[in-house]
């Protein structure tokens, strides 16, 4: 693969068990459950290994995989494994931003790390690659792949704010009326019929409604992360500086938006699938797309109204045996 085409994949994990990390949030949570901070969105599911077992099997043509703790190893990681970077959140993210205890801030920083390549993926752990990839999946000519689609922010539950948020710091910079008149193919491209209608319709406007998200992987650039840091430098230092997510955060999604807005993409739709694990036929589903690897990529979200932990953790790992049974290289 020529220097050009070196694409790196980014994952963030954390070990709630760990009891120097839960002293340390308990100083910023203290005895009350903060919202957006709820233990679901930390707890473990033991699926770590499969995640790097699909990376190994279906996405060999990764270069560097950069491994995103806080100080922390699952002791089965294969540290030595040429093509594994090991990150902690000291190595990259600025110290008066430390210690942090929501991804916000640390996705906002993925560019400051040393030696990550200008084109990445970005997946959290509960993104696992299950079926064949290739890098033209996510990146072609250099131009991240990416559908956009005009959806307008549904104002329903906690993250609805940092959607907003991320809406709000775009309409500074960027006008869908003129992007459309700019983009027109790439907006209209990759589109079923009610995503092109709804581009043609909010694309006549002078401020952006919204843009549907995938939740399932994004494709960066470092160097837009870093435009939008020169933009909005106040903004983003401010979400930075407060340790736990709160109504004003801006997540990596503007950066995303960024890029669309500026045509900076490749009109292409993502070939996978996000489950909230709430409920068991749901689970079921995410057993049967598993199995039958139904698209290339499965998000398995949990969510602090998940009632049947232990029992759809199983139906989950049982799942990734049947697709993924052996062991990488990544594992001791």
């Amino acid at each position: 693969m020529n220097r050009k085409a070196e694409i790196d994949i980014v994952v963030l994990w954390v070990d709630d068990k760990d009891p120097q990390w839960q002293k340390e949030k308990a100083k910023y949570t203290g005895q009350e459950v903060v919202q957006g901070n709820e233990d679901a969105r930390y707890r473990d599911w033991d699926t770590l290994k499969y995640w790097f077992r699909g990376v190994e099997k279906f996405a060999p043509w990764v270069r560097n995989i950069y491994f995103v703790t806080a100080d922390q190893k699952p002791q089965w990681l294969n540290l030595n494994h040429p093509q594994l970077k090991w990150v902690k959140h000291s190595d990259f993210i600025p110290s008066e931003y430390l210690p942090t205890f929501k991804c916000n801030t640390i996705e906002l920083n993925l560019h400051r790390i040393e030696g990550l390549s200008e084109n990445f993926v970005y997946l959290n752990d509960d993104v696992f690659i299950i079926k064949d990839t290739n890098p033209e999946d996510f990146f072609v000519d250099g131009l991240p792949c990416d559908s956009l689609t005009i959806d307008p922010v549904i104002p329903k539950g906690f993250f609805a704010y940092t959607v907003f948020n991320d809406c709000q710091l775009i309409n500074r910079h960027f006008s869908p009326k003129d992007c459309m008149k700019k983009h027109r193919k790439k907006f209209l491209k990759a589109q079923s019929l009610s995503g092109i209608f709804k581009n043609l319709w909010y694309g006549r406007k002078p401020f952006l409604y919204g843009i549907r998200d995938y939740h399932i992987y994004c494709v960066h650039k470092k160097s837009t992360i870093a435009t939008v840091w020169e933009k909005e430098h106040d903004t983003l230092d401010k979400v930075c500086q407060s340790k736990l997510r709160t109504k004003d955060d801006i997540n990596l999604w503007c950066v995303r938006y960024w890029n669309l807005l500026s045509g900076n993409f490749y009109p292409k739709k993502p070939s996978g699938r996000l489950f909230h694990t709430t409920s068991l036929d749901y689970s079921n589903e995410a057993v049967e797309y598993i199995k039958k690897q139904k698209g290339k990529v499965a998000c398995i979200n949990d969510t602090e109204e998940e009632m049947n932990f232990e029992i759809h953790k199983k139906m989950i790992i049982e799942a990734f045996e049947e697709i993924l049974p052996e062991k990488s290289a990544f594992e001791l």
